[in-house]
């Protein structure tokens, strides 16, 4: 049952007293984010989740704003002082976005932390980022404090916020100084390269990059965003949570992240943006194709004519015109009012961009890391170019170093997002940036002439053959996974003799294969048809590109919470081919 502050009236006036309406170009410290909104927009929704009956629990700005004060009032006189290190541990939730708050309107520092990780993972980063609380769900409690060891950290779960926040009858005043350069939140990487380092991005970093989203995209107070990315990420902490609270818009927390509970949850809220990563785009693009064949030949006539006049009417005489032609098929979808969905974490096949775009849906693509708070580029909701991941950000400067014939090098960036270090690791740090302060992404990627950034893949990933070109993996796989027959690959440099050429990894889709056959088929069958797949992309492709073998492995790949295959798993398998 939860308990929530109704008595905000005073606080919302007091807050008035204080100061007038902030405009963006003041507010320099993240709790000031939520103050702002909720002086204006007092009786808006900030909050909501629901509940399996469909009942939902709703948090308006000026509750959101009282329950903060109180958590941060209980933070200070349990002796925490300014600059602790306080991790926060859970699924997303209005808990989490209390206790993420409370902590910074304390003056003290937040390590969101990974729920995906292994007791022995957790431990490790607690011990690391020297933290002295942890406020968790409670099903993390024992498995963490059984091997505690020497390191003092004081556990709070995320269940009791609700009813220390009813104990605070006389809350003390935020304790936060207004002083960007100071942390904010140290956010340990997501490990697809490895072990985790823990990223120290300050007030400025973060708020620098919330300012500059909403420069670049129109979002209004009267926009739901449903949040299904892990929170504890950047992408989503920055994007789907302090950005909206920015704007006085809503945050509902989705229940799951399988579709079918998104889309129903999209419907109830109303929610009108997404953020989500390649592969939950494509998986709902997937759908909507699988069920437009299952519908019948008319059907599928009636939807790729609308659309191929969608495209038509785009490119022509009125931009965005699937907005209203589309909007039965969005309806039976279960699309509700979503107008805009944002994909981060990898690249997005440029055919389903564009097919959500005629769908009558705005799909956008925008690029960065954890260490650029993280948004460097992204793509305006008007571009034509699917396959880019956008200019860069206001404030933010993109060079290519070395670039080769073809104009692609590492992706070097600048500017107010950049985060200054690594936690506690100087040789990291001094590792990331060149010699005269830009921060090397790791990444391959080129400009175009009108300043658009492309991405390649990273640079670890590259693979040279011994004639020296360089083959990028993304590239290729694009064309395997667009197919209807896989579900997802990865592609690997093999040995062959003193050379290195390019071997594809694959997962196959076992109802796409159903399909294709149309009746039993048996595993020769496959390696066939995925042999004649194989055979048809390097028909499109340089010489030089092409897969020179393949093996097929049932279970997907092992990702991240953010749903990034980790590639270095597979780098030190040694595959050869003659």
């Amino acid at each position: 049952m939860f308990c929530i502050i109704i008595g905000y009236q005073g606080l919302i006036k007091e807050i008035g007293d204080m100061k007038a309406i902030m405009n963006d170009n003041e507010i320099q410290m993240i709790p000031q984010l939520l103050e702002t909104a909720a002086e204006r927009l007092p009786e808006q929704i900030a909050l909501m989740v629901f509940d399996d009956n469909g009942d939902a629990l709703k948090i308006t700005y000026g509750q959101f704003l009282n329950n903060v004060r109180k958590l941060a009032s209980f933070i200070q006189r349990k002796g925490f002082k300014k600059g602790a290190h306080i991790a926060i541990l859970g699924k997303n939730s209005p808990e989490w976005a209390t206790a993420y708050l409370a902590i910074q309107t304390a003056g003290c520092v937040t390590i969101p932390l990974d729920p995906a990780l292994r007791p022995q993972e957790l431990r490790h980063i607690l011990r690391h980022s020297e933290a002295v609380a942890l406020f968790n769900e409670s099903r993390f409690t024992a498995p963490l404090t059984e091997e505690n060891g020497t390191h003092p950290v004081r556990y709070y779960e995320l269940e009791d916020i609700w009813g220390i926040i009813d104990a605070e009858k006389a809350p003390l005043p935020p304790r936060y100084e207004i002083n960007p350069s100071l942390p904010a939140s140290i956010i340990y990487t997501s490990g697809t390269t490895g072990s985790p380092k823990g990223v120290v991005l300050s007030h400025a970093n973060i708020v620098s990059n919330v300012h500059a989203m909403k420069k670049h995209i129109d979002l209004f107070p009267e926009d739901t965003f449903i949040s299904v990315l892990p929170i504890h990420h950047s992408f989503e902490g920055t994007c789907g949570f302090l950005t909206p609270i920015s704007i006085g818009s809503g945050v509902c927390y989705a229940r799951a992240l399988r579709a079918k509970e998104i889309l129903e949850d999209i419907q109830a809220s109303g929610a009108t943006i997404i953020l989500g990563v390649p592969l939950l785009f494509e998986k709902i693009y997937n759908g909507i194709r699988k069920g437009i064949d299952k519908k019948g030949f008319v059907a599928k006539a009636a939807f790729g004519s609308l659309m191929g006049v969608t495209k038509l009417l785009d490119s022509t005489v009125s931009e965005r015109s699937g907005v209203k032609t589309m909007k039965p098929f969005r309806k039976k979808a279960g699309f509700g009012n979503l107008r805009l969905m944002i994909s981060g974490g990898a690249a997005i096949r440029p055919e389903v961009v564009e097919f959500f775009n005629s769908f009558g849906v705005a799909c956008l693509q925008g690029y960065g890391l954890s260490e650029t708070s993280p948004v460097l580029a992204a793509n305006p909701i008007d571009s034509k170019k699917a396959a880019s991941v956008g200019p860069p950000l206001d404030g933010v400067e993109i060079k290519i170093y070395e670039p080769n014939a073809d104009g692609v090098g590492e992706v070097l960036a600048k500017g107010p997002p950049v985060f200054g270090g690594y936690y506690k690791n100087e040789a990291a740090t001094k590792e990331a940036f060149t010699p005269d302060g830009w921060f090397r992404t790791g990444d391959l990627g080129r400009l175009d002439d009108e300043g658009f950034l492309y991405i390649m893949g990273r640079a670890k990933d590259v693979i040279v053959t011994a004639a020296g070109k360089n083959v990028y993996p993304d590239e290729i796989e694009e064309r395997i996974n667009s197919s209807p027959l896989i579900t997802e690959s990865i592609v690997i440099g093999a040995k062959r003799g003193n050379d290195e050429v390019p071997f594809a990894i694959i997962v196959p889709d076992y109802d796409g294969l159903d399909k294709h056959f149309s009746s039993k088929w048996t595993d020769d069958d496959v390696q066939r048809a995925i042999k004649e797949l194989i055979e048809r992309v390097n028909s499109e492709i340089a010489p030089f590109k092409r897969i020179k073998g393949f093996k097929l492995q049932q279970e997907e790949f092992p990702k991240t919470s953010t749903k990034k295959i980790k590639r270095y798993l597979y780098h030190g398998e040694g595959f050869s081919v003659e």
